[in-house]
């Protein structure tokens, strides 16, 4: 068999096992947070949905690829398209989160990816040629050329986000902007050059070897190298770095399951939250612990605003943790005060029992709560120049029995 016989069956072989690597690559980047650290804010669901919606997408190709009936081809083409779709708008929302925080308008990015998917099953594909690699579809230019201008501006308005953000943290530790590089960057680039050569094989009709697929090993593995290795301090360290939750928390409470105030720290000479507004803001953290789901083991999340400034709490079998903070912080704090509180009650369950064993643990969980606050600046004598931290402890009597 000479080269121009054998790079037809070569091909043929790689495009019936690639795709099936790189499905279970990202199917595992998608299912491993989960299975290690259990706790999702809305951007790190939105990773995670992107993560397995392209291993979805990378399952189904190997199927389409592999497939002999032309209306099967077709069936799978649309049902694939529509995920890798559904794909884009996971990035695109985990960018705009990242960036800018969550909006009230955040679901009006879903109207153009409904658009698109309408597109898909109303005649985008034409119909299936069978060549030696497999089945070819044949696409209407006109209807393709509308679906990939969705995908194009979701698509580079990831991109732009993504760049911005990388050159804005140019104070980040080398290997913090590293990770960030090359796993968004490669990532990113892969997505770009499938885009690119997809519109123009499908605008032109020129038949080429779809290789997108296969080709999703090579950022795959290099987000497996990169973040499989870290442990949740250290994935916390990194989403921390990037989301600058050290420039927005400006306060943090620890109070117990009934309500009760056992810690409050500031980074400035007084709280945001006022002496006088602080019960209003306990009869806050007391609904939510009327109305949280009572689970043995479950946490419950609550998010409002205070003014401009913005209030989550998270809510355990014996404290609640909260924090005030400024800005676009709430994915990063909200996965940090999951973390922070799991590990505080993992450690200390003897000591949460009652209130008063509550108070003596308080000054130990004090410092790993001060992590999260705002460092202010020093001026050349060392001194704060935006205030120094605050802790007020025994806020009121001790609550009678749960």
């Amino acid at each position: 068999m000479d080269r121009a016989e054998a790079a037809p069956v070569i091909v043929e072989d790689l495009l019936r096992i690639l795709p099936l690597v790189s499905a279970a690559l990202w199917l595992g980047i998608g299912i491993w947070p989960f299975l290690r650290y259990r706790f999702f804010s809305p951007f790190e669901r939105s990773l995670t949905a992107f993560a397995l919606l392209i291993g979805s997408w990378a399952f189904l190709d190997w199927l389409f690829l592999m497939t002999t009936d032309a209306n099967l081809a077709v069936l799978i083409s649309n049902v694939r398209i529509s995920v890798i779709t559904f794909a884009m708008l996971a990035l695109m929302l985990a960018s705009v989160w990242l960036y800018f925080g969550h909006s009230r308008y955040d679901v009006l990015l879903v109207l153009p990816i409904l658009a698109s998917i309408a597109l898909v099953w109303a005649g985008l594909t034409k119909g299936v040629e069978f060549v030696s690699w497999g089945p070819r579809l044949v696409r209407d230019p006109a209807v393709y050329s509308l679906w990939a201008l969705q995908q194009t501006a979701y698509l580079g308005t990831s991109i732009v986000l993504t760049s911005a953000l990388y050159f804005k943290r140019k104070n980040l530790a080398a290997r913090i902007r590293g990770r960030i590089f090359w796993t968004s960057g490669s990532l990113l680039a892969m997505l770009t050059l499938w885009l690119a050569t997809n519109i123009y094989n499908n605008v032109t009709q020129t038949a080429g070897v779809p290789w997108f697929s296969s080709l999703l090993i090579i950022p795959g593995a290099i987000t497996l190298v990169a973040l499989v290795p870290l442990s949740a301090e250290e994935l916390g360290e990194l989403f921390r770095a990037v989301s600058a939750v050290d420039q927005r928390v400006i306060a943090t409470y620890l109070f117990y399951r009934t309500g009760e105030p056992l810690i409050a720290l500031a980074s400035g000479r007084s709280f945001p939250i006022e002496a006088e507004q602080l019960e209003g803001v306990l009869s806050i953290v007391g609904n939510f612990v009327e109305t949280s789901v009572p689970a043995a083991k479950g946490y419950g999340v609550t998010a409002m605003r205070y003014d401009q400034l913005g209030i989550l709490a998270v809510r355990g079998q014996y404290v609640i943790v909260a924090a005030v903070y400024d800005g676009t912080a709430y994915d990063a704090l909200r996965s940090e005060l999951l973390r922070l509180l799991r590990a505080i009650e993992e450690r200390r369950e003897s000591q949460l029992r009652t209130y008063e064993d509550a108070t003596r643990a308080a000054e130990e969980v004090a410092d790993e709560l001060s992590g999260l606050l705002y460092r202010p600046k020093k001026d050349d004598l060392g001194r704060p120049t935006g205030g120094k931290t605050g802790v007020l402890r025994g806020m009121g009597d001790p609550p009678g029995p749960p």
